[in-house]
């Protein structure tokens, strides 16, 4: 019977230590020679000139300022020769002399009703919507970049809470485990620490999956080409950003601002302009176009080597481009609602990203930035008091859960509010919080 006991017991300790054993024997990912430390400044430059979205947005501006030029050209003239075959009477083929025929004719469109002009404006709108979509493309990835850039940072900032609260639970664990053993303390005070230390192990390794998604986030926006990917570092600007303020604007110049700078609303208000514009091309489609040219037949009329000028044009009988009219028509009409509907969301988006802010802002500025350093002493005390047996394990335990609690929540409000800034910047479609990164 004594040999069981002896045998549970090391059974248990096992089953509690198998996964620490686990955990410390898995291989980690050593990052340090790949480490880069970056401003967002920085972070910025080379995503500017690297990112591969951008490079290829950057090719469909070009290709559609090239339709410009495209639509500026001429229509090309158009040259026709006619030769007969077989001269019954001379019996030549292919006669090119004076006794033999040959016709010629020359031609040339001309686009009546300004339909030239039309065109060359709807390429031109064109090439402008590019560049609006590219910088809307631009306005996007940016705020992802950045939104990265900050989780990234605070969530490092989480990791080292975690790096230097884990190894002082450790020891603790440790020490109990050693009473234990000594019969001077129950098991259910051991499990209930080392259930601490589990949990705070866990949280650390979600912690570290996050980490490890943004990375590689980061080496996809920045385009990192290496064959391991390079381990972002980022450096932030604490003070600069804690003297940011959300009353900096006031709602109606967001506004105001959004509406003016915001790519999808000048998308949207280029796409009225081109249908007009369309309607007008269209329009001018029911009126046809005249074709002027030249004829010459050296046998082939009235009278050898007949010269004649010819002109051509379709009669609008039948086809005068009723149906694309009311096509064109409708998609204007269409046109200006979805304006209207991007414009009212823009402003819903805008004032939602602003209250956040602001809300965000009022609490972190009311936060006593004291709290955190009178909080980690304490947590050392509670250790040392704990240790020398002066408080309860159930004491010992609410307060650690509380200490994790509000640290890791204080550095989540210090994440949101600077993620609600950028949020409103992106709503706004500019910088108007923080123009300069510091």
């Amino acid at each position: 019977m004594k040999n069981y006991f002896v045998l549970l017991k090391y059974f248990i300790k096992i089953i509690l230590f198998a996964p620490l054993f686990i955990s410390s024997a898995l291989p980690q990912n050593n990052f340090a020679e790949d480490t880069i430390k970056i401003n967002l400044e920085t972070a910025e430059q080379i995503f500017l000139q690297h990112n591969l979205q951008l490079l290829a947005a950057k090719y469909n501006i070009n290709a559609n300022k090239a339709s410009i030029i495209q639509a500026r050209l001429w229509n090309n003239p158009n040259f026709s020769i006619g030769q007969n075959i077989y001269n019954k009477f001379t019996g030549k083929y292919f006669d090119f002399s004076k006794t033999g025929n040959t016709d010629l004719q020359l031609q040339q469109l001309f686009l009546l009703a300004g339909k030239r002009n039309d065109q060359i404006k709807l390429a031109q709108i064109n090439s402008e919507t590019a560049e609006d979509s590219f910088y809307d493309l631009l306005r996007t990835l940016k705020f992802e970049l950045r939104t990265n850039f900050y989780d990234l940072y605070f969530l490092q900032k989480s990791k080292k809470f975690y790096d230097k609260t884990i190894p002082s639970v450790q020891k603790t664990v440790d020490a109990a485990q050693r009473i234990y053993e000594q019969h001077a303390i129950l098991l259910s005070e051991v499990l209930r620490l080392k259930s601490l230390l589990f949990s705070l192990q866990n949280e650390r390794l979600g912690i570290e999956n996050q980490i490890s998604d943004i990375q590689n986030n980061l080496n996809v926006l920045l385009s990192d080409s290496t064959n391991s990917h390079s381990y972002f570092d980022p450096q932030l600007n604490v003070v600069f950003y804690d003297s940011l303020n959300a009353n900096y604007i006031s709602l109606n110049d967001a506004l105001e601002t959004a509406l003016e700078n915001r790519p999808d609303v000048k998308i949207a208000a280029s796409n009225v302009a081109y249908e007009k514009t369309n309607l007008a091309l269209q329009k001018a489609l029911a009126i046809p176009d005249l074709t002027i040219g030249g004829s010459y037949s050296r046998n082939g009329s009235y009278i050898p080597d007949y010269l004649a000028l010819t002109l051509s044009v379709d009669l609008p009988i039948f086809n005068r481009n009723q149906g694309n009219i009311q096509v064109s028509e409708n998609t204007l009409e269409e046109n200006k609602i979805l304006l209207n509907q991007t414009k009212q969301a823009v402003k819903k988006e805008v004032v939602s990203a602003y209250d956040k802010a602001l809300e965000t802002d009022n609490l972190y500025k009311n936060f006593d930035r004291t709290f955190p350093n009178q909080y980690e002493k304490l947590a050392s005390g509670m250790i040392a008091n704990y240790e020398s047996r002066n408080m309860t394990i159930i004491e010992f335990t609410d307060f650690y859960e509380s200490y994790r609690t509000s640290m890791l929540q204080m550095i989540q409000l210090q994440n949101s509010r600077i993620d609600a800034f950028e949020q409103l910047n992106y709503a706004v479609g500019k910088d108007i919080l923080f123009p300069k990164h510091n």
